[in-house]
């Protein structure tokens, strides 16, 4: 029994600029729910004819791989993604593009699938999977519309239609990082990761390029010549840092130390080498840089408590105010050498994909949820969406700098 989903909205952007961000390497990462999330395991060639996404997803407690081809390609009109195996006994997903008058695009999705569980079983499911669907397809245009607003924005800002940056990002396999790749490939921009490991021959794409950096040796494992084209790194975005979740013993206070600031401080130097160095530096730093202050009204001229004795011990009743505050001055050598640096400090991101939401949200939703704390405390966050944002902002807009 054939069932069918359509969602259909209006964009303010051209059918060109719809079609394009659809067409972009993340595109498919980046229309993934939060709440029901997939991995991308393997994927040959792009929206064209014959493309081929295989990905995982889980249905309830049951992982399984879902394979789809692309077909019906015609360029800025259509595509279509039609499953050559996975949980349906058929799915065909066709994605229209239609102009709409005064720069405006109709985006329509248009799904015809078939569960394999007989009539009997359709007839059960279909209300259930038409909701999920639904649902998730309400987000996927939420999603493609907001984007396409802020690369507007963006371009606007910058006056350079057209023109892609590349920005290195440090730590992008952490929560932020894996997010924040395809939302500056889908807005044209080409990514370079750093990673402190040697990348596999696939990780690299038209996109995306993958290269070894270990922070403790300095500037020789960044290879210039094997970025892409031989081009300058316009931006680098600094998100390294060990997880602060868990017991904090010694050791791991002196893992979230080094890997804050000491790897800033062998990231900054190695910049501050280069022939050209990248005009901007966006690092990570948190609202933990001023420490618990209770119901005082802290704003970016607040002071920090001193944390530390005349030996550089760090006490642990302040100790991540100690290590944002070293974090953010690791930067120096990088504005010594010119770049313009943002230390953006943020306080608890928040998306259902991971952090820390992810890792509570199941014991909530099973009724085991209780007071976080002593249920007092005052905690700062961002959605991950606008954090993601806020990175790229900081990034295009000159005037914005660090005093």
């Amino acid at each position: 029994m054939e069932s069918f989903i359509r969602t259909t909205s209006i964009k303010d952007a051209s059918t060109n600029q719809v079609f394009s961000w659809h067409a972009r390497e993340g595109a498919f990462e980046r229309l993934n729910p939060p709440w029901h999330p997939f991995t991308v395991i393997e994927r040959k060639g792009g929206i064209q004819n014959n493309g081929i996404v295989k990905i995982k997803m889980n249905f309830g407690p049951l992982w399984v791989n879902w394979v789809v081809k692309h077909s019906d390609y015609i360029e800025n009109k259509q595509f279509c993604d039609v499953q050559i195996s996975g949980p349906f006994s058929s799915w065909t997903h066709t994605h229209l593009f239609e102009p709409s008058g005064l720069g405006s695009c109709i985006l329509k999705d248009h799904i015809e699938y078939s569960l394999p569980s007989g009539p009997l079983g359709s007839i059960i499911a279909r209300k259930v999977v038409n909701k999920k669907l639904q649902n998730m397809f309400d987000y996927r245009h939420r999603t493609t519309r907001q984007d396409l607003h802020i690369h507007s924005f963006i371009k606007k800002i910058r006056k350079k239609e057209g023109i892609p940056l590349n920005i290195a990002i440090s730590g992008s396999s952490g929560f932020i990082g894996s997010s924040l790749i395809p939302f500056l490939t889908t807005g044209g921009h080409k990514v370079i990761r750093l990673l402190r490991r040697q990348p596999n021959p696939d990780e690299s794409t038209v996109s995306i390029k993958s290269i070894q950096w270990t922070p403790s040796l300095g500037h020789s494992h960044i290879d210039l010549l094997s970025l892409p084209d031989n081009d300058n790194i316009d931006a680098v975005i600094n998100l390294s840092g060990e997880n602060i979740f868990g017991r904090w013993t010694k050791e791991k206070k002196k893992r979230i130390f080094d890997s804050r600031v000491n790897a800033t401080k062998s990231l900054c130097k190695t910049l501050s080498s280069f022939d050209k160095p990248p005009k901007v530096l966006v690092s990570a730093s948190a609202t933990g840089y001023y420490g618990d202050r209770g119901d005082e009204i802290l704003t970016e001229d607040s002071s920090i408590p001193a944390t530390s004795d005349s030996t550089g011990h760090l006490h642990s009743i302040d100790f991540l105010s100690d290590v944002c505050s070293k974090w953010e001055e690791a930067t120096q050598l990088a504005k010594e050498a010119g770049i313009r640096v943002i230390n953006i400090r943020t306080g608890i991101v928040l998306s259902s994909s991971g952090g820390i939401l992810a890792k509570i949200l199941p014991l909530f939703k099973a009724g085991l949820g209780g007071k976080i704390g002593n249920g007092n405390q005052y905690i700062s966050w961002t959605a991950l969406d606008d954090l993601l944002g806020i990175i790229l902002y900081a990034i295009v807009n000159e005037p914005l700098l660090d005093l």
